[in-house]
């Protein structure tokens, strides 16, 4: 089954949301390291260039839905992502400059790159990671926390 966002001038196309379990099933802790991966159930409700997905599938702690939206003021570039990211208010006293700089990851894909701040890097309990897709050609795609099969991503341009 693929998933798919309208998000006006973009479709954001995806196989799977993915979160991480206790491998027990049970151990709902943050401090628990024994956690796999699972797809988790999703439900899309697209609004007007944005859409909110909330995550079916049970987590701890539960999250608040995932706004998908594109980036305003648009930004085209992986400085633009980096500068977008460092702006997100502290979650943590922990994080310095220096740090928020290192809790923030670049990795290329097909469809171009996903950039992603660590939270949990930053101390910030109980962690998490926030996503923004760079499509070749832009523009900038938040996901928040949502984190998708990123293989299986595909970003087209609306007709």
């Amino acid at each position: 089954m693929m998933y798919s966002i309208d998000l006006g001038t973009l479709k954001l196309e995806f196989e799977s949301a993915l979160i991480m379990v206790p491998r027990d099933g049970v151990t709902y802790d943050w401090l628990n390291n024994d956690w796999v991966d699972t797809q988790q159930q999703i439900e899309i409700e697209q609004s007007d260039g944005s859409a909110t997905v909330t995550g079916l599938t049970r987590s701890f702690p539960p999250r608040d839905p995932y706004l998908v939206r594109i980036v305003t003021p648009l930004i085209n570039t992986e400085q633009g992502v980096i500068e977008y990211l460092q702006s997100q208010p502290i979650r943590s006293e922990l994080a310095t400059s220096d740090a928020l700089r290192a809790a923030i990851k670049s990795q290329d894909f097909q469809w171009g790159k996903l950039l992603s701040l660590d939270w949990t890097a930053l101390g910030y309990a109980p962690g998490g990671t926030e996503y923004c897709l760079l499509p070749a050609g832009g523009p900038a795609i938040s996901v928040g926390l949502l984190r998708l099969d990123w293989a299986t991503v595909r970003v087209i341009a609306a007709h």
